[in-house]
């Protein structure tokens, strides 16, 4: 089993003279151009499934 330092060095992500680690860009991607309608939203939201509810022991649609 290699050391981390030699894991690290291996790909790439640290300086093996240094020891400094790089910092990847992990910033947040820009604004994606989806427009999504209010019906699109509701749907992904859930509000227009269907309803149950249980009547003397069966499964009913409200």
């Amino acid at each position: 089993m290699k050391s981390l330092q030699v894991e690290l060095v291996g790909k790439g992500l640290s300086d093996a003279r240094t020891g400094e680690v790089e910092q990847k860009n992990t910033g947040t991607k820009g604004k994606s151009s989806e427009q999504l309608s209010d019906r699109d939203w509701a749907e992904l939201m859930g509000s227009n499934r269907q309803t149950y509810k249980r009547v003397n022991g069966a499964i009913r649609k409200r």
